[in-house]
């Protein structure tokens, strides 16, 4: 066993961004025990004691959220360069689909992590379009120094996301549904998770940082910046999020 600090938030990029309007730095949270060797979500559902009945259940992260004048000038500006928003499409498109996932929700993370920029360095180490830490990669298969390799980067990414979602699955015990069908709660707590750590699926405090952070994913899932364009004529997939568990309010 070993202990894998997975990081501190990943919102502030070392070289100037566009986007401030969601800057926030999370201080010093450590992460559980994974397996050294397999997949990191191996014994991850069993490292937290299950949330009681209903501490949990149908509790949104964070409200509603609506577009700020930031996030407007944000979206703007951004989809003023189609070339910088749009030339990772096919490669989200593929590894969405590997890892059994919304593409449109892999490609809001990546907006929010990095602005679609391989360079991008946290002050805290994580790396390329997806921010991941070294660490990470290593428990996901990925070499820490191909993460700002645009197809390694988007691939550990990817992969770390579905660690997050089977951890929720067995914990919020899910067997039998799609993770594009995932109730809007247990998929703000991935996003959650991704930002602050695997331990973020079942907290119930978080970090004023980790909620402005799910409602920055959240923003960017429902501009036209992560509307997927390329290549030209893919029929997408969109999930069709269940109804057999009604958040408290809706994410969208």
């Amino acid at each position: 066993m070993r202990r894998a600090v997975l990081g501190e938030a990943r919102m502030a990029i070392a070289h100037p961004r566009i986007f401030d309007a969601a800057k926030a730095h999370n201080g010093g949270v450590v992460t559980p025990e994974f397996e050294q060797v397999g997949s990191p979500n191996k014994r991850l559902e069993t490292l937290y004691r299950r949330p009681k009945v209903g501490d949990l259940h149908q509790q949104l992260v964070v409200p509603v959220p609506n577009e700020t004048p930031a996030y407007r000038r944000t979206f703007k500006i951004m989809l003023a360069n189609p070339a910088k928003t749009d030339r990772w499409d096919e490669m989200i498109l593929r590894y969405a689909k590997i890892y059994k996932l919304d593409s449109r929700l892999l490609k809001s993370i990546m907006a929010a992590e990095s602005e679609f920029d391989t360079k991008a360095v946290s002050p805290s180490g994580a790396r390329g379009l997806m921010q991941v830490m070294p660490v990470t990669a290593q428990g996901v298969g990925i070499s820490p120094s191909k993460l700002h390799e645009p197809q390694s980067g988007v691939k550990a990414g990817a992969a770390y996301i579905q660690v997050l979602f089977k951890a929720a699955w067995r914990i919020f015990n899910l067997k039998g549904v799609r993770y594009t069908d995932a109730p809007m709660w247990v998929v703000q707590r991935v996003i959650a998770a991704y930002h602050a750590g695997p331990k973020f699926l079942t907290k119930l405090h978080l970090f004023p940082s980790t909620r402005a952070y799910v409602r920055k994913v959240v923003l960017f899932y429902h501009s036209k910046v992560t509307d997927l364009r390329r290549p030209a004529g893919v029929k997408l997939e969109l999930p069709a999020y269940s109804d057999s568990v009604t958040p408290t309010g809706t994410m969208y």
